[in-house]
Formats: C-alpha cells, sequence, structure tokens
C-alpha cells in the first residue's frame, strides 16, 4: 500500500479545501482546551523560576551571556523577553506565569500543524491522526505548559525534518534556507541537538542505502543549496549564543559546553535513572491506588509503523521516522541522566510514525466494518489519552502520582510566599522588608521567582553575621543554630517545599503581632 492510499474511508471529503481547515481547527482547539487555560495553576517548578529569572534580567538590562555550566541555550530566554514585552510588562517584577509559558505553549501548538506539512509523505489520514495524537498526548499537553526549552527544541527538530522532506519532493533554495534556519535554532536552543543531528544522519543513511539504486547524483545544484543550509544554520547560532553580537564568547561556549554535558550524562546522582525508564513511562506508570498513566496507543501504533514501513518501498518518510525514533529512544535509554521531559525527543517521532500507522490499518481493512471498528478504538484510545492530559494539568498538576511531575514544587509552597506578602503588608519598608534565605546546599529556587517583587533580599549558604532580617527562610537542618542565634526574637513556622523536602520560616516576634493584630 502507498502513502498515497493512507486516506481515511471518505476520501472525496478529506481532499476538499473545507475538510483540512476544519479539522486544523478542531484539533488546535483541542490543543488550546489542554494547554492553554489557567497557566498560573501550578506552581512554578525551581528550574522554571531558575529559567525565568534569567529571562526576566534579559529584559530589564538588555543583556544575556551563555552559561556554558548551567541552562541552555538563549532562545527560550529571548523568546520570553518577546512575550513580556508584548503583554506591555515595563519590567521583570510586572511578568507573570502566563508571560513565561505562554512561549512553550506556542510551540507546543506550532508543532500539532507539522504533520500537514507531510501529509503528501504520510496521507491526508495519516496527518489527521498524527496532529490528534500529539494535541491529546498527556506529556506534549503537560510540558507545553513547562517554562523549559524541551518543547521549542522538539518543534525545531521536527521542524527541520519537515523542511527537508518538502525540499526533497521540490528542491529550493527556501526549503533548504529554512532547514538551515530550524537547525540553527535547534542548537541555540538545547545542547541536545547533536544527538537529534546524529539520528538524523543514521537514519538517512539507512533511507538511502535501502533505495541506493533508485538515487540520483549530487548535482552542482543541490551542494549548493546544502552549502546555503548549513551557512544560515551557523549564522542563526551565533547569532544567539553571542547575544547578537555583542558576547563574542558565546559561540566558543556554545562548543566547550559538550564537555560538561558528557561528564553530566555518565550519571549524575539524583536524575540515575535505569535504560527502560523511558520505556516504562510510556508504556506503563502507576504511583498509588487508581492512578495509573500510558501512552501505549502511541508506541504501539509506533512500533506497527516500524513494520508497515519496511513492507512498503514507497514509504521513505515513514522508513526515516522509524530508524530515527528508534535511533534515539535507544540513545536516550542508554544515557544513565534522564528526566521525564527529554522523552518528547522520541515521542513526537513515535506521534508522527504511529498517525500514519493508524491511517494505513484502517485503510488498508477490506471490510468497512473492520475500518469502523480500527477507527473507533483508535478514537476510544484518543479520548483516553486526552482524559489523561486533562487530569494531568488540571487536578494531579502537581500531585507526585502525576508521572510527569518530577521534583516539583508542591502547593503548600505557596503558603511560605503568601506568608512574605502578608507580613510585607505590615511592615513599614512593604516590598523593602529584608528577607533572608539560608540553604547550604543552595537549592533556593523558585524562591527567587516567587520574591521578585521584594528588593531587599540576600541568599547565603551559611548563617551569615549579625543575622538580623524580620524575615528568614533557612533549611531546617539549621534550626539548633538559629535557634541560639535568633533567642526568642523571633516565630518558627515550617513551610513545604517539595514532597519531603521543607524550609523554615523565622518571623520576628514584633511583625507577627503586627500581623496577627490584623487578622482580628
Amino acid at each position: 500500500m502507498t502513502a498515497a492510499a493512507a486516506e481515511f474511508p471518505l476520501r472525496k471529503w478529506t481532499r476538499r479545501p473545507f475538510f483540512f481547515a476544519g479539522v486544523i481547527a478542531l484539533t488546535l482547539a483541542i490543543g488550546v482546551a489542554l494547554r492553554v487555560p489557567r497557566l498560573d495553576l501550578r506552581p512554578m517548578h525551581g528550574d522554571e523560576a531558575n529559567q525565568a529569572v534569567k529571562a526576566g534580567h534579559l529584559y530589564d538590562t538588555g543583556t544575556y551571556a551563555y552559561d556554558p555550566l548551567e541552562h541552555h541555550g538563549p532562545t527560550l530566554y529571548y523568546l520570553a523577553a518577546l512575550s513580556a514585552f508584548l503583554s506591555g510588562h515595563d519590567r521583570f517584577t510586572d511578568t507573570t506565569e502566563f508571560t513565561y509559558r505562554i512561549v512553550p505553549v506556542f510551540f507546543g501548538l506550532a508543532l500539532l500543524l507539522l504533520p500537514w506539512g507531510l501529509r503528501r509523505e504520510i496521507g491526508n489520514g495519516g496527518a489527521v491522526a498524527a496532529s490528534l495524537l500529539l494535541a491529546v498526548s498527556p506529556s506534549f499537553a503537560f510540558y507545553s505548559r513547562y517554562f523549559i526549552q524541551e518543547m521549542l527544541f522538539v518543534f525545531f527538530t521536527a521542524a527541520v525534518i519537515v523542511c527537508a522532506a518538502r525540499y526533497l519532493r521540490s528542491p529550493s533554495l527556501w526549503w533548504a534556507i529554512a532547514m538551515g534556519a530550524c537547525a540553527g535554532l535547534m542548537h541555540a536552543t538545547k545542547e541536545t541537538c547533536s544527538i537529534a543531528f546524529a539520528c538524523m544522519g543514521v537514519a538517512g543513511l539507512c533511507v538511502f542505502w535501502s533505495r541506493r539504486t533508485e538515487v540520483g547524483s549530487i548535482t552542482p545544484r543541490y551542494i549548493r543549496h546544502m552549502m546555503a543550509a548549513s551557512g544560515v544554520a551557523l549564522v542563526v547560532s551565533i547569532m544567539f549564543f553571542s547575544s547578537f553580537f555583542t558576547h563574542a564568547r558565546g559561540p566558543l561556549d556554545s562548543l566547550l559546553t559538550y564537555a560538561n554535558y558528557l561528564q553530566r550524562a555518565d550519571g549524575a546522582g539524583m536524575h540515575d535513572k535505569p535504560w527502560h525508564y523511558y520505556l516504562q513511562s510510556i508504556i506503563f506508570t502507576q504511583r498509588g491506588p487508581g492512578s495509573w498513566w500510558s501512552e501505549g496507543l502511541i508506541l504501539a501504533l509506533a512500533l506497527a509503523g516500524c513494520v508497515l514501513a519496511w513492507r512498503d518501498r514507497q514509504a521513505i518518510i515513514s522508513r526515516f521516522l522509524a530508524v530515527y525514533m528508534l535511533s534515539t529512544t535507544v540513545i536516550y535509554s542508554m544515557i544513565p541522566y534522564k528526566t521525564p521531559w527529554t522523552a518528547l525527543s522520541m515521542k513526537w517521532a513515535m506521534a508522527l510514525l504511529g498517525g500514519w500507522a493508524a491511517a494505513q490499518l484502517i485503510n488498508g481493512s477490506a471490510r468497512p466494518w473492520l475500518r469502523a471498528t480500527m477507527a473507533t478504538v483508535l478514537a476510544a484510545g484518543c479520548l483516553h489519552l486526552g482524559a489523561q492530559a486533562y487530569r494531568a494539568n488540571f487536578e494531579k498538576f502537581a500531585d507526585p502520582v502525576n508521572p510527569y511531575v518530577y521534583g516539583h514544587t508542591s502547593v503548600a509552597f505557596i503558603r511560605l510566599v503568601e506568608r512574605a506578602n502578608d507580613l510585607a503588608a505590615v511592615h513599614p519598608d512593604e516590598t523593602r522588608m529584608e528577607i533572608a534565605v539560608i540553604q547550604p546546599d543552595h537549592d533556593y529556587w523558585p524562591l527567587p521567582w516567587y520574591l521578585r517583587r521584594f528588593t531587599r533580599v540576600g541568599y547565603w549558604d551559611a548563617i551569615p553575621e549579625g543575622l538580623s532580617a524580620p524575615l528568614i527562610v533557612a533549611s531546617p537542618t539549621l534550626h539548633d543554630d538559629l535557634a541560639e542565634i535568633l533567642d526568642e526574637r523571633y516565630t518558627h513556622e515550617m513551610h513545604g517545599l517539595r514532597p519531603a523536602v521543607l524550609r523554615s520560616a523565622y518571623i520576628e516576634k514584633g511583625l507577627w503581632d503586627a500581623f496577627m493584630d490584623g487578622r482580628r
């Protein structure tokens, strides 16, 4: 069966323009419903807060310098600064969770459109099914609301493959330039682009080898186009890493950083996971009674797509996706350092290949009742995925039973933030009230985000001399030492930061009494 045959049964309708418009609108509507509402519902993860503060510094000062030891590439920060500008905020302290999280939301929604760029290769039905799987996937829905680089990186990676496919279909300098720009943005977003590029190379070689007798000679025009694509990729990468040509060392640091990432990949304590971590999280996860999660439908369809792709010599892009998916899965599984959002790099290929396979299986069935049954099963599976996405984003958004929650800030932590704001309301200096944060392991986050309105906040890894701030937030391990220093002058509270991670709050008694008087 050819890719052109991978259509849903009512083929005349699927070829009409209003069908495309309607399906795209429906898919985007589902994507919006699962991604956009209440972006402030979930407390900021420490990583999100860290990124937001860095983006806020860029917005306030106009300066940015790439750090090869921490964080990732600069695209997220520049796009967040653009979001702050378009939102009309004058400074970082005015920004909200929406300002930052709308950036990955935008790319998460844009990702739903990319399968349509391959509709000639995977068929209209394949594009429909792939877009739908991405729209309802709980992991894609959850991390589209996460202010980290991953959703941007996945989008740019997918865009490179779509542009390459469009170039092979109709060689054009503009498609080559678009491919190069997206490749440059991949590098400027996350250092793991090296893995994606390697897997693209492996997939390309496998497809070339399987059809080597049909491949023509490489023409000078092709070489010129690829040189143009490489040049654009280099310029885009240098432009971002050099902070738009104001930080000359940035591009060099973007290469030197790989020594740091090779060291991390070899093992990093709490992030070390077994080889099957990603596959297990996709197939089945249960944390607590009655709470189970699975994206097994996407994996099952993708595996079926691997088999179908190698049986169909015309399914070039599907063969490419099959090898790309398998190679990324193997490499990421072999690396001890694992975080749940990294799996998106392999999952989007699973969704695209799985969508194509679903359309192939439905339309390859000879009997109408069998096609209807398979379409019903696919629809039921998508409903189940969508229900999980809703539960992940709007019910268990910070609950450890949610497999996409990873070292997340507890909802209870907001009480500490509210306490700081309430105390400032009765303090004569208001937001100039002094706050001391003491944490021996430098685990301050996400406090710098939540205390961004306060202008006199100090962060220490040891108890400073002359400690006398009206509000002190510290590790419980320092309680005995602080009790000797603070005597009876402070009231002590305990607050949750993350599951099994607490923070002590010491409040000057005079300030505490003023706060309590205001509540009477």
